[in-house]
């Protein structure tokens, strides 16, 4: 999806540098990629100025940059949490709130 960014430039001398940011996030990569595990992604950025300025040049106005995206193997492990610690933490809770009972009955 591309993005236009308008900003001003109220006053630059000679030159200006523009730089611009963006993020995947992996669980963005996980939805919209599942079978691959890198993309290359070519940017292609352009610039123009609307100026009073007659004789104003643009150098390099556009560019094409290629990004590769590797999908993180660590967080790509989609588990569940197994049966036995939920059974472990429900069985922790009944232990405990029997010692409440018991405690506040004494």
């Amino acid at each position: 999806r591309c993005l236009a960014f308008r900003c001003p430039l109220h006053s630059f001398e000679r030159s200006a540098v523009l730089r611009a940011r963006g993020r995947l996030w992996n669980s963005t990569f996980l939805e919209e990629y599942l079978a691959v595990t890198s993309v290359e992604l070519i940017v292609r950025a352009s610039v123009s100025v609307t100026s009073s300025i007659k004789n104003l040049v643009l150098k390099d106005a556009s560019t094409q940059i290629p990004v590769s995206i590797y999908l993180d193997p660590g967080a790509a492990v989609a588990g569940g949490v197994p049966w036995w610690v939920v059974l472990l933490a429900v069985l922790a809770g009944v232990l405990v709130l029997a010692l409440l009972v018991a405690i506040l009955w004494k």
